[in-house]
């Protein structure tokens, strides 16, 4: 069946919030198309024949090493895909996502065998939209979620040890955002070898996509990202207001958004 186009309005924003001397966080908004990128305005781009590219990232190590691996990440990420798109002469497939994040993910554990590099790693959370469809692929626990008729859901799942004992029914999620633990990392760039999740999904008009690093999360409860994140605010404002708000809440990490909209 062929695809139909649509037309993303993408906007994404990134703040290294009020306790963090540095960001350590990085995203990607880019039509690989035409090879541009988001730079600093809203954009609007066909998501066919190539692709539209969202991604967040967030990075760890300490020093200037996090902000290294997410660079690495979504830099990674975004050559692979432009690559790959050149070469199919169409949109990627979800397995080549996955395998554009495994070598990513592989140029990020080869730059962390540097002695002041040793144990950088990042989260990565994409999508590749192309047509009205949404390829998404994680590493780690920064989100994906969905705004559609006024409703927000989650369409990751953390990789984090805290969600692991939640679907083990051993704590309730709110127990989990009160652990100490909460920001153990089950899977992160940098791996030797990483397990990328996958799933789809078909957009439709008016349809929200909202990527965030756990900045926003650890600070703002999903009902508070809802409000703020969806119509008829305009994407910059949405954005603006989101790390706004995550400021008044304390911003203790980094905190990233990006917002795209299904016109």
């Amino acid at each position: 069946m062929q695809k139909r186009d649509a037309v993303l309005i993408t906007y994404g924003q990134t703040d290294k919030g009020l306790v963090r001397a540095t960001n350590e966080d990085a995203f990607v908004c880019a039509d690989l198309t035409t090879a541009q990128r988001l730079n600093g305005e809203p954009a609007e781009w066909h998501t066919l024949p190539k692709g539209v590219l969202l991604a967040v990232s967030d990075g760890m190590g300490g020093a200037k090493a996090g902000e290294v691996a997410s660079a690495l990440s979504v830099q990674g990420l975004f050559e692979g895909m432009l690559r790959t798109a050149q070469a199919e002469g169409g949109p990627p497939s979800g397995t080549a996502l996955k395998q554009v994040i495994e070598a990513s993910s592989r140029r990020v554990h080869a730059e962390g065998q540097r002695p002041d590099r040793r144990g950088m790693g990042a989260t990565l959370t994409a999508v590749l939209v192309s047509g009205t469809d949404a390829c998404v692929a994680q590493i780690g626990d920064s989100r994906a979620y969905l705004l559609r008729n006024g409703r927000i859901g989650q369409v990751t799942h953390d990789q984090s040890y805290v969600q692991m004992l939640v679907d083990a029914g051993v704590l309730t999620p709110e127990e989990a955002s009160l652990s100490p633990k909460r920001n153990v990392i089950l899977q992160v760039m940098g791996q030797e070898a990483v397990d990328v999740a996958l799933g789809r999904i078909k957009l439709e008009k008016g349809d929200r996509l909202l990527l965030c690093s756990d900045g926003l999360t650890n600070v703002l409860d999903d009902e508070t990202i809802r409000a703020l994140a969806q119509a008829p605010s305009d994407l910059q404002a949405a954005c603006d207001d989101l790390v706004a708000c995550t400021k008044q809440g304390g911003a203790p990490d980094n905190v990233t958004v990006v917002l795209a909209e299904v016109a």
